[in-house]
């Protein structure tokens, strides 16, 4: 029935009821498809009850690239330090003659595997078509340590290769999308993860200004490849002066690709020295075991936090999505705040964030703990 047909004389009250019953019904609908989802949360596969938080450091140097530290010295020290999971990415095409490194030519190895530094055995190594990949120390520390093998791909802008062995002796200083394909199609062709290294260098305001983007230029081209290999999971952070400036270009890729593709951080110091910094910037991974295919699914699915070496680590105990009352609540031991980061800017304090009123919105979360942010990944409201 059309609302300008007349109701017929005889039955008026029945034609108003009707039109009145499909208006509310009308109504409802429209209210119910405006209503706010979690269209993406990371943390929604974790297994709160099992998973341990694994401390990490995915990015590191040896007299083998621009280090100081021969790779004995550098696997002792972090597993004294407390960490369980290291990847050593020497430069793949390193060549240098400054004092107090090793004078190298140019090469596509990496180093590995540990055994020929270390005395250690490895109780188990894994392999990808018959190239090892990764492989688990029983011998360092409480749990043990997982030693990754990776690279720095550096060609610029730097990008970090997990658990494969790709390499490449040519160096191209200035940006060039047909090399950076090459490098990605390698890690995924060989079955690894990747991600770009110290990103914020490349955008204005970071080190390298001689070799920078524009902010446009750099979001597009990190952001572009980012959606182009599912292999490639985000960006890095390393919290020391240029913090913000990391803050602003995890913010601006979030809001301009995360809504259709996975984009996550790491945490990484990226040591050049001969000991571990005490304010080295990690990664949390959070796994049931310290093996390769427990980590490597956390770190595929965001299964982790970013934050600095800190006396007592913040316990995280679970993130919980209430779809009924619109919120997200989190479950964290030890700490002295929570602040939720809405679209890049503060936008609300505590552990439970209402989202009722979000329309396309992008939330996380920092978690203070004395002077040391840790950084959640993001969620999407829809």
């Amino acid at each position: 029935m059309s609302r300008r047909q007349r109701c017929p004389a005889l039955v008026p009250w029945f034609c108003t009821g009707l039109l009145v019953a499909v208006g509310l019904l009308a109504g409802a609908v429209q209210a119910e498809t405006s209503v706010p989802r979690v269209a993406k949360n990371p943390y929604a596969h974790v297994d709160w009850q099992a998973v341990q938080a694994f401390v990490a450091n995915l990015h590191s140097h040896t007299l083998y690239s621009d280090g100081r530290a021969e790779p004995e010295q550098l696997i002792h020290n972090y597993a004294q330090a407390g960490y369980h999971i290291l990847a050593i990415t020497d430069h793949d095409n390193y060549h240098t003659t400054r004092s107090g490194e090793r004078q190298t030519e140019p090469t596509h190895e990496t180093t590995w595997p540990w055994t020929r530094w270390i005395e250690q055995e490895p109780s188990q190594v894994w392999q990808r078509n018959g190239v090892e990949t990764s492989a688990f120390y029983p011998q360092f520390g409480e749990h043990g340590m997982l030693a990754i093998r990776g690279n720095e791909l550096t060609s610029d802008p730097h990008m970090v290769s997990l658990f494969n062995e790709c390499g490449f002796t040519e160096r191209i200083r200035i940006p060039n999308r047909e090399h950076d394909r090459e490098r990605f199609g390698c890690v995924q062709e060989l079955g690894g993860l990747a991600y770009w290294a110290h990103p914020a260098h490349y955008v204005p305001g970071g080190h390298w200004a001689d070799r920078g983007f524009s902010w446009e230029e750099g979001l597009e081209h990190f952001g572009s490849l980012i959606t182009e290999y599912d292999s490639t999971l985000g960006i890095e952070l390393q919290l020391g002066s240029q913090r913000e400036l990391e803050e602003e270009l995890f913010d601006r890729l979030l809001a301009a690709y995360y809504r259709d593709h996975d984009l996550f951080i790491k945490g990484s110091d990226d040591t050049h020295g001969t000991s571990v910094p005490a304010t080295a910037t990690l990664t949390l991974v959070l796994a049931e075991e310290l093996t390769e295919p427990a980590v490597r699914r956390a770190l595929e699915n965001g299964h982790k936090f970013v934050g600095s070496r800190v006396d007592t680590f913040p316990v995280f105990r679970g993130i919980t999505v209430d779809e009924q009352a619109h919120t997200i609540s989190v479950d964290i031991q030890g700490h002295d705040g929570i602040t939720w980061i809405k679209d890049g800017h503060v936008h609300h304090q505590g552990g439970t964030l209402d989202y009722g009123q979000m329309r396309d919105a992008i939330v996380r979360f920092e978690v203070q703990v004395d002077e040391v942010k840790f950084y959640s990944q993001a969620f999407y409201i829809e």
